[in-house]
């Protein structure tokens, strides 16, 4: 156990090191100077060239990327165009706003959805069945954008039951977890089904049974358990994108988070901003991976061992 987890972390740090790469190239070779939109269209030629000179703008790529990446393994994040704020100062203060907003959407998705999934799974093709496919299929469909405006329109505009952005109370909580978490509810759901369909047609559920279990143990005893796995595998790999999702969801909502800052530097072209957020998305995705990966071989140690 110890050695897999040591091997797995190891493999983390060529990882965010390209990463890390990829980010910076892309970003510095998008077309445009983000010293003269850090100036301001009036700023002269002198006071765009102290900009460069201030950020390194004006040292080779390669001696840039260096410099980053020296700063990082530091801890520091480089500072805003805009603010002049240290970009990790920025990013701690608005990651408890994402990480509860992402949070809330994963635990809304893992317990309807599965829950969803398990009740088809003990009637399928039934009419149950149907309608929570129906359903699903709904979900997985509609675009995160379309249904935030949809329940926005509804909830707050007409029927004035929620605020319509912010963050604050519950209240503030309910349009963006519901928007950013159905999707998922739906995928969850699915999986669920079909690993459950899977489970319960194996022999040792058959004995269960025959020994006079009740069908509520069989099923949250015996079944779920071993069709566990495949839905911790979904927990890591939707986490990233609901990172993703939770950009455009705080857009919407203007909820105070992460994504909503990274969009605006994306805006202002605030090169230090974009890389620290992306940077800092792929760390947390990747710890994620690790922390699921590690929670396998607690399941099957089979995976630890192999």
């Amino acid at each position: 156990m110890i050695d897999y987890a040591i091997y797995r972390i190891a493999v983390l740090v060529p990882t965010l090191f390209a990463v890390s790469l990829a980010v910076f190239l892309v970003l510095h070779l998008v077309p445009g100077d983000p010293a003269r939109n850090a100036a301001g269209p009036d700023a002269e030629e002198e006071d765009i060239a102290l900009i460069r000179e201030h950020y390194g703008l004006d040292q080779p790529l390669w001696t840039q990327y260096g410099t980053y990446l020296v700063r990082v393994a530091q801890g520091d994040l480089g500072e805003s165009f805009r603010s002049r704020r240290p970009v990790l100062d920025e990013v701690l203060r608005r990651l408890p706003a994402t990480v509860e907003l992402a949070g809330y959407a994963m635990i809304f998705a893992v317990i309807l959805g599965v829950g969803m999934g398990v009740v088809a799974s003990m009637r399928p093709n039934s009419w149950l069945d149907q309608i929570i496919g129906a359903l699903s299929a709904f979900g997985i469909s509609v675009p995160v954008f379309f249904l935030g405006l949809l329940l926005m329109m509804v909830f707050a505009a007409r029927l004035q039951w929620l605020p319509p952005s912010g963050r604050g109370t519950w209240s503030h909580l309910v349009l963006p977890v519901v928007t950013l978490g159905l999707p998922y509810v739906a995928t969850f759901a699915r999986v669920a089904r079909s690993t459950m369909l899977e489970v319960l047609s194996e022999d040792y559920i058959r004995t269960a049974r025959a020994k006079g279990l009740v069908q509520r143990a069989v099923i949250w005893r015996h079944a779920l358990i071993n069709a566990a796995i495949p839905l911790v595998t979904l927990l890591g790999v939707y986490f990233g994108r609901l990172l993703g999702g939770a950009v455009i969801v705080e857009t919407i909502f203007a909820w105070p988070g992460l994504g909503r800052y990274m969009v605006d530097g994306i805006i202002q072209r605030d090169l230090q901003v974009v890389q620290g957020c992306i940077l800092f998305f792929a760390t947390a995705i990747v710890v994620v991976n690790l922390m699921v990966d590690l929670l396998y071989s607690v399941l099957d140690p089979r995976i630890a061992r192999g």
